[in-house]
């Protein structure tokens, strides 16, 4: 690592542009996102009463606490996360605390807008005078050994989290949150697979602060492993965690990893943006300028790359955002692999869903879309006297024999020559190829179609228009 040195109270590296411009983004960053004093007491006030109205119709054995960014103090202005936890004793089995927390949920935010999530068990979602309040019945424990649910240990993560802030930190928590919402990877949602705001926090309580962070992360290479309370090394977390980008460990549960939503794609994106950022420092990295739509430009791009661009389109299946998505992804990338097999290539994919018309569509754009009728099939060496006799029985071998050094060649006879015929075939048999279950009932749907690059420009323009800007020629 660099030599570093204290700048405007902040950690900066001495190998990047340390100076005014550091300090003028960062306090007007902060400027912008970080509550008043007037709004802390605003937000403060408001959720005080909101706990003591559901405190007055809990029993007395229930605790009625606040947790998330709120409790924390790393909330942004425009992104306040009010989660309240109502804390049953182990004396209630799982199906009286789902029943009673959303009766007594209910109750209290009556007359205000509501809907009812999920995470392992059902909790309320309500939007009072402009906020939305997150209630979630959970158990009250002292010690991760006492979970009995997944969102048990929200408390255990907040109690933590104050003890390793101060107000310093806090802000540096912010700037991160910030910082990655505006390189679109902030949230451990399927949709993002990107930061989670209790990862933001702890690789500021590891890392000191912000630009510390960039500075550290600038230099992972491979897997990131990070134990800040065992310190157990990267050879047994890699081989607990093998299919992780990035391993950060609870510290408040020794046996999960904090970072298992990131991707490989998100975390090359913060490293990349970090190494921007510390060399040119600027407000877009938080708060980019959005490309303006341009038609004329989208159609250029279309006939100039010469490449094929079709698409799915069908009803959004009914189950959560955090299972809808990860399947839209293993769908796109299934199908890209199916179609490599079959000796197409696949230049990229992206989903969308369209709540408003409750769509889930994904384009694939084909670099190689019509193939031969004929392809050569490589054989065994000559050597293999027993698997060469085989080759020749099933693929016809007539003489003369067609070697290639010392292995014999054959001709075969291609299923499918045209892209759109094989994406036909993986639909129509989505059991046999494997597609993810809810995923394989939306598309066996009548309203499954499959679109052209006309239909898509004419349907998803703006969809259409993102995935062209990132991939631009």
């Amino acid at each position: 690592m660099c030599d570093l040195m204290i700048f405007a109270g902040l950690i900066v590296g001495r190998d990047y542009h340390v100076g005014r411009d550091y300090q003028k983004v960062i306090v007007k960053i902060l400027k912008k996102i970080k509550p008043t004093k007037k709004e802390e007491i605003k937000d403060q006030e408001f959720i005080k009463n909101f706990v003591g109205k559901l405190d007055k119709l809990t029993p007395t054995e229930i605790n009625v606490k606040l947790a998330g960014s709120m409790a924390k103090g790393t909330s942004l202005k425009e992104d306040k996360d009010f989660d309240v936890f109502l804390l049953f004793p182990k004396t209630y089995s799982v199906t009286e605390l789902t029943k009673y927390g959303l009766q007594w949920a209910k109750k209290t935010v009556k007359g205000n807008r509501y809907e009812i999530a999920y995470a392992q068990h059902p909790y309320l979602r309500a939007w009072i005078e402009g906020n939305e309040v997150d209630i979630v019945p959970s158990y009250n424990i002292k010690t991760i050994s006492e979970r009995m649910t997944a969102v048990d240990r929200s408390p255990l993560h907040t109690g933590y989290v104050n003890n390793n802030l101060n107000d310093k930190k806090k802000d540096g928590v912010r700037l991160l949150k910030q910082f990655l919402k505006g390189i679109g990877i902030y949230g451990a949602e399927g949709k993002i697979q990107g930061f989670s705001g209790y990862l933001c926090e702890l690789l500021i309580i590891k890392y000191k602060s912000f630009l510390n962070l960039l500075d550290e992360a600038s230099n992972w290479k491979g897997i990131p492993v990070i134990d800040i309370e065992k310190n157990r090394g990267a050879t047994e977390l890699t081989g607990k965690f093998p299919d992780a980008a990035m391993i950060f460990m609870d510290p408040v549960d020794e046996h999960r990893n904090v970072a298992a939503a990131v991707s490989k794609t998100s975390l090359s994106l913060f490293i990349y943006s970090g190494r921007r950022f510390l060399k040119k420092s600027s407000t877009r990295f938080f708060f980019p300028v959005m490309k303006k739509f341009d038609k004329k430009w989208m159609q250029r791009q279309i006939k100039n790359r010469n490449t094929l661009i079709l698409g799915f389109e069908f009803e959004k299946p009914t189950i959560v955002d955090d299972i809808l998505w990860p399947q839209l992804y293993k769908f796109a990338s299934k199908v890209s692999k199916i179609a490599a097999e079959n000796d197409f290539s696949v230049l990229d994919s992206d989903v969308t869903v369209d709540n408003k018309n409750n769509k889930c569509t994904i384009i694939f754009e084909f670099e190689i879309f019509e193939l031969p009728k004929i392809k050569r099939v490589i054989g065994p060496p000559l050597w293999l006297e027993k698997e060469v006799y085989s080759f020749m029985k099933k693929h016809k071998v007539t003489e003369p024999i067609w070697f290639s050094g010392d292995k014999i060649l054959s001709l075969a006879t291609r299923r499918q020559v045209r892209v759109e015929d094989l994406l036909k075939e993986i639909i129509r048999k989505a059991e046999i190829y494997g597609v993810p279950p809810d995923i394989k009932k939306a598309v066996k749907t009548k309203s499954f179609k499959m679109l052209n690059v006309d239909s898509i420009t004419k349907r998803y323009p703006q969809f259409l228009f993102s995935y062209l800007k990132t991939r631009n020629m």
